[in-house]
C-alpha cells in the first residue's frame, strides 16, 4: 500500500481493485491487473512448485498461473464456480522475460477509488511470505501482495 499511498500524495484518487482470495482480500492498483478472465484449468509441464498450477494461453501467450495461498505457504482451496484468473502485469515485465502471470481469485474483484487518508496500515497483522503490507480500508481489511517476490520466484521456476 506504500506505493499506493506514495502515488497518491497530492490528494488524487487512485483506482484500485479489491480482489477476493481464499480467506482474505488483496488490494492492487487497477493498472496492475490487465484483465479478469473465466477460470480455465492450467496445463502442467515440467517439475514446478505446488503453488504454480501450470500455464494457460492468454492472448496468444503462454503465462503461468499461480495460487496466491499456495505461494504464501497456506493451504489452497478447492475449485468453485466463482473462481477466475486475474491476469497480472508483472512488476518488471517491461524489462524481463515474464510480462504477465495469472493469479487465481475467488470471485469478481470490486473497484474502489482510494485517497491517501482512506488507507491505514494495519500494524496488528503479522505478515507472511507473499504479503507486502496489511491495510485497513473503509470497507475492511486487505493485503497488498508482494508481486515482486512472486515474479522473482516465477522467473526461477522452469515452467516453460
Amino acid at each position: 500500500m506504500q506505493q499506493i499511498a506514495n502515488d497518491n500524495n497530492q490528494g488524487d484518487v487512485l483506482p484500485c481493485l479489491v480482489i477476493p482470495v481464499l480467506g482474505s482480500r488483496l488490494i492492487l492498483p487497477n493498472v496492475t491487473v490487465a484483465e479478469i478472465i473465466a477460470f480455465q484449468q492450467p496445463v502442467q509441464s515440467g517439475v514446478i512448485p505446488e503453488w504454480v498450477l501450470g500455464k494457460i494461453e492468454w492472448r496468444g501467450t503462454l503465462i503461468p498461473v499461480v495460487s496466491y495461498e499456495g505461494f504464501c505457504g497456506q493451504k489452497s482451496g478447492v475449485a468453485s464456480q466463482d473462481m477466475r484468473i486475474a491476469i497480472i502485469n508483472a512488476p518488471n515485465g517491461d524489462k524481463g522475460a515474464l510480462r504477465f502471470f495469472g493469479l487465481v481469485v475467488q470471485g469478481i474483484p470490486s473497484l474502489v477509488k482510494l485517497e491517501a487518508p482512506a488507507i491505514q496500515e494495519n500494524l496488528n497483522t503479522t505478515l507472511i511470505k507473499g504479503q507486502k503490507m496489511a491495510v485497513t480500508l473503509e470497507t475492511g481489511h486487505a493485503i497488498v501482495p508482494d508481486l515482486d517476490a512472486m515474479e522473482a520466484e516465477l522467473l526461477s521456476v522452469n515452467w516453460q
